[in-house]
């Protein structure tokens, strides 16, 4: 069969799905599903004609079901699930797709969890997933974030990468196996959580509490199957911001009266201002003048350098601008913080907590992605080296803060990680002659390993390195964490290929219409394997 099934997945070339449609897709989803029935397709197995099916009438419905999702503006940083109304009205909408194709539908928690489920008896196989995103600034945006919109083979708008293109993939491949009257020999549960990106422990709890399934795939992250993902860490420096003086030093130019740079702390920051005022005895046009000189003196050493200044009335702007990214790929972007910091490290600043805190940029993060320059860099062999991002500072209260999101390896126990981290903030102290110190709120969260030898990573790896035609492709790891590190086992599998930019924090997060199209056939051929018809060799060992 398995030669076969090959052999159904590829009747069409990858893009094939993207020109002409289908003759045989027209019509509502009985009358299509019969045009692959094996009436239809005489001397085709089941597995055989629900790939062709998903293959050649898929995308249009996962496009169409991922525009619906992303209308929901389901920001769980804005407003938790339970005080969301958009994250209900979302749950509404998925219970009456769910009741309109013949699944089943709850809610668990406080709108914590929405669950759709399809067959009987205890649950086989768990399709994971969230239904929050991140906030979506529109300054960033060149597209309305949640009015989404093809252009050019690719979808736009926020959450189609992350992740409700992915939920709309594993919801279709379903509705189209049961179009098809297959059926799993066990429950196949498509589980939602609504506080990846800001509180757990709804999914935390329904992971805890709800029975688990056999198998559990995420698909949250990238290709070809990340069975391990590095411990999430939240570590916050900062200062007061102190009084002017009322007599500057010699040689004083301005005194940084405000500075702010990113949205929140999974994503590396793509704009970062810095406002000055000139302290006695200066004017806003030599301030002016002075910043515009430090550009100048600047740009050699860096060739993508981005910055402005402007007047604002009695204040100068300092603008940098870099490319933001989620700060799990920081390596990918650029973050607008460094050239903010080495600027006004050029700047004859009063010295107070504002100017102190981006000296410590300057001096032990800029162009430093693993935390080498804070004494905290160490790797491990397959899931890399430490990454650390600076990504949010603030004036808030007489205080500036800066928050720190890292990605921990193994290779270190919490114990020696939270030892090096004090070792760091005190020689941050130092540099900052005692301005600068850690805040409150330090959160280090544990690396993730799941069994990469075990049936469901064998399965995966198989469907992946046959589609993708990549026979020397191995279980890989991940920076970033999702829930599949909440699950027994359970692993990542798409929906980010290898070498393809991801955008899901990003503004104007946007997915091929190609990626979507076979990750979709991807999870099909894994629904059909692992649930539908399961094998010995794929089921779970005792």
């Amino acid at each position: 069969m398995r030669t076969r099934l090959l052999a159904a997945l590829c009747l069409l070339a990858p893009t094939a799905a993207l020109a002409a449609k289908d003759p045989r897709c027209a019509g509502k989803p009985a009358a299509r599903a019969a045009r692959f029935s094996d009436t239809a397709l005489k001397g085709a197995s089941a597995a055989e004609r629900y790939a062709a099916y998903v293959q050649a009438c898929a995308l249009d419905d996962v496009v169409a079901l991922t525009k619906t999702l992303v209308r929901f503006k389901t920001v769980s940083s804005e407003s938790p699930a339970a005080k969301n109304p958009e994250v209900a009205a979302m749950g509404r909408a998925l219970e009456a797709w769910a009741k309109g194709h013949g699944f089943g539908f709850r809610t668990v928690g406080d709108n914590d969890v929405f669950e759709l489920s399809w067959g009987e008896g205890e649950p086989l196989l768990g399709l994971v997933f969230h239904g929050d995103v991140v906030p979506a600034p529109a300054h960033e945006w060149k597209r309305a974030p949640f009015k989404p919109v093809v252009e050019k083979g690719r979808l736009y708008g926020r959450g189609v990468e992350d992740d409700k293109g992915p939920i709309a993939s594993g919801l279709v491949a379903l509705a189209m196996a049961k179009d098809l009257g297959l059926k799993p020999q066990g429950k196949v549960l498509i589980i939602i959580g609504n506080g990846e990106e800001s509180d757990w422990s709804g999914m935390q709890k329904y992971a805890d509490t709800q029975p688990k399934p056999t198998h559990v795939i995420s698909v949250d992250s990238g290709y070809p199957v990340m069975a391990a993902q590095s411990g999430f860490v939240a570590w916050t420096l900062e200062a007061p911001v102190g009084t002017a003086l009322a007599t500057p030093k010699e040689g004083t130019v301005a005194r940084a009266v405000d500075v702010s740079a990113g949205e929140f702390l999974t994503q590396v920051p793509g704009t970062a201002t810095l406002k000055l005022a000139p302290v006695k005895g200066q004017t806003p046009e030599a301030v002016l003048a002075a910043v515009k000189a430090a550009i100048a003196q600047e740009s050699p050493a860096r060739k993508d350098l981005k910055a402005e200044a402007k007047r604002e009335g009695s204040t100068v702007v300092l603008t940098a601008h870099g490319v933001a990214v989620h700060s799990s790929t920081a390596d990918e972007g650029h973050n607008a913080l460094w050239d903010l910091s080495a600027v006004a490290a050029r700047l004859s600043l009063e010295d107070n907590g504002i100017a102190a805190l981006l000296r410590v940029v300057a001096k032990r993060f800029d162009g430093d992605h693993h935390g080498d320059k804070l004494g905290l860099k160490y790797e491990d062999t397959l899931m890399g080296p430490l990454l650390v991002a600076p990504t949010v500072l603030r004036v808030k209260d007489g205080s500036v803060s800066l928050g720190v999101n890292m990605r921990r390896p193994q290779g270190k126990d919490a114990a020696a990680f939270n030892a090096s981290l004090d070792a760091a903030a005190k020689r941050v102290g130092e540099d900052s002659g005692g301005q600068v110190k850690e805040g409150s709120g330090r959160y280090l969260g544990d690396p993730h390993v799941a069994d990469t030898s075990g049936p469901l990573v064998k399965t995966l790896m198989d469907i992946y390195q046959r589609q993708r035609k990549a026979p020397d492709a191995v279980p890989g790891s991940i920076r970033g964490g999702t829930y599949a590190r909440l699950f027994p086992r359970a692993v990542d599998f798409g929906p980010a290929f290898p070498n393809e930019p991801y955008t899901g924090h990003a503004p104007d997060e946007s997915i091929a219409l190609e990626t979507l199209d076979l990750s979709t056939r991807m999870l099909a051929e894994a629904v059909h394997t692992l649930a539908i018809a399961p094998a010995s060799e794929v089921k779970a060992t005792p």
